[in-house]
């Protein structure tokens, strides 16, 4: 029953009510009983059914404007859970902000729901000041994101996903060189193999040293991003009459910061499909989504170039964040590295490195990355959804233009759900937790919304987790010393600054590593 018909039901029976009563309609008493029973019914309605979720009381005109956390902010939710309940509505001068903590809530609202709430919210800092609205991930949910959406899912979807495993396994085989020469240099060996991977397939760009111009300009229009994206990260997002403000003003920072970041922004979009256009105007464009795009013809340039940054940016930060809290877990957690190369070694008796043939054989490696993404998750709480059209959810009502975030780190750090939330634990995912997938429970979003480019992702990081424990031991800098695993605030989240040792295994591990370089 939806409320025109609670609505209706009601005032039938107020009027069936007053007829058998009073049989004169003429009555002034009559009428006055009738408003004033109308006024309850919908106080009455308005009390029951259409009630906003429990959350943190806010202050008059500015709202919870001061209780929205700029860091960590998916942490304060979870505490926030443990007050208001999994369901938490809180306002800022007015937008109204639902947080969910819960994965039914969030299938529900996001995935089964997903004709109304797979919009995006004005970004004002990301998108109106940095220049972020060529990125899809930030655009409304039209025509325009469809068009651009279905050009990217063709051309990376899961059936594709074979094509682009020679390109893996080269970049993995300079990984494991690279971190034979100097292991100290992990994390910017871990950046440039992200990079190269996605940069080949889109761009046909071949990376061949870290300070790659591409590679850097990725890491330095991603920084501006991942601190602009996040409800509450700016003021200007949820009073955009800010963005008027002069540069120069005090407390205007943003402005000044939004005017750096976007010309890096621009030139992520503009200067690698400039170069690709370029080299296939010659000839000297190989296969890669660029080539396949634009010889296809199907749609116009701007959707291509759009498509590839995106594609070239969120590829390569992904990625690099999966490996590396792999490597700061293999370090927390030596038995789980020694088991898995005891299951690796089972394989291929240690004879050769791994490949993709093993991966069905080595499923304790894909239970490694399932934990990375519920441990050290990379999108905690994803891409902010917009509902485009009023809902009722459990008696509590959605107005349009609700923002809504789906807290995945509350969701894959939940005690009823998993044992021991904060704790490595690869077998669970063997074992008590054996039907969940972190990738599909939110690793890369929920619904229409969902990362199309989750496959080249989740494939990358296997053969790069599988071949560095098959030929190194990952190991704390100084004995003895174990810190607790800290992590960077953002978008995509990645583990701070730590120190570690990366040694090969045994002789024979060596000589495998020093093969890859020759092998054509």
């Amino acid at each position: 029953m939806d409320k025109r018909d609670i609505r209706a039901r009601a005032l039938g029976n107020v009027i069936f009510l007053l007829q058998s009563e009073m049989p004169s309609w003429s009555s002034p008493f009559v009428a006055v009983a009738v408003i004033l029973v109308l006024a309850i019914i919908r106080k009455s309605y308005n009390r029951i059914l259409v009630r906003a979720p429990p959350g943190p009381k806010g202050w008059p005109i500015v709202g919870n404007l001061f209780d929205i956390p700029h860091k960590n902010s998916w942490l304060t939710y979870m505490q926030w859970s443990k007050t208001y309940g999994d369901i938490i509505w809180v306002r800022s001068i007015g937008t109204p902000i639902l947080i969910l903590n819960d994965l039914d809530d969030i299938h529900e609202l996001l995935e089964k729901r997903s004709a109304i709430t797979a919009s995006r919210t004005r970004m004002v800092k990301a998108n109106e000041l940095m220049g972020w609205d060529w990125d899809f991930a930030h655009m409304p949910h039209d025509d325009r994101w469809r068009q651009h959406r279905k050009l990217f899912h063709q051309y990376f979807q899961q059936k594709n996903a074979s094509r682009y495993f020679p390109v893996m396994e080269k970049a993995t085989a300079i990984l494991l060189n690279q971190l034979l020469g100097s292991p100290d240099n992990f994390r910017n060996h871990i950046r440039q193999f992200a990079g190269s991977i996605i940069l080949k397939l889109t761009y046909d760009h071949e990376v061949v040293a870290e300070d790659d111009y591409y590679v850097t300009l990725a890491d330095k229009a991603m920084k501006g991003l991942l601190q602009a994206v996040h409800v509450g990260s700016s003021y200007v997002d949820l009073l955009p009459i800010l963005k008027y403000i002069p540069a120069w003003f005090p407390g205007a920072h943003f402005k000044r910061e939004a005017r750096v970041f976007a010309k890096w922004t621009k030139d992520l979009r503009d200067v690698p499909f400039a170069q690709a256009k370029k080299k296939m105007s010659t000839g000297s464009l190989g296969p890669c989504f660029v080539s396949d795009s634009l010889v296809k013809g199907d749609v116009d340039e701007d959707t291509v170039g759009n498509s590839a940054a995106m594609a070239y940016l969120a590829g390569s930060d992904t990625t690099a964040s999966i490996v590396a809290s792999f490597v700061l877990a293999m370090v927390q957690y030596p038995k789980v590295q020694a088991r898995a190369q005891r299951e690796i070694e089972r394989v291929t008796g240690g004879s050769r490195l791994p490949d993709y043939g093993d991966q069905s054989s080595i499923p304790y490696i894909d239970a490694i990355i399932a934990e990375v993404f519920r441990w050290a998750t990379p999108l905690p709480l994803a891409v902010p959804h917009c509902s485009q059209e009023p809902d009722v959810y459990k008696g509590y009502y959605i107005p349009s233009g609700t923002i809504i975030l789906p807290n995945v780190y509350g969701v894959f750090h939940d005690e009823a759900r998993f044992a021991e939330p904060d704790a490595f634990r690869p077998e669970r995912f063997l074992e008590e937790n054996a039907d969940f997938d972190p990738i599909n429970m939110g690793g890369f979003g929920y619904g229409r919304r969902i990362c199309p480019g989750r496959y080249i992702a989740t494939n990358s990081a296997w053969l790069a987790i599988a071949q560095i424990l098959a030929a190194f031991i990952v190991s704390p800098k100084h004995d003895g010393e174990l810190k607790s695993p800290e992590f960077v605030s953002g978008l995509v989240v990645h583990p701070a600054p730590f120190e570690v040792k990366i040694v090969p295994r045994s002789e024979k591990a060596l000589e495998l590593i020093q093969q890859l370089v020759q092998e054509p």
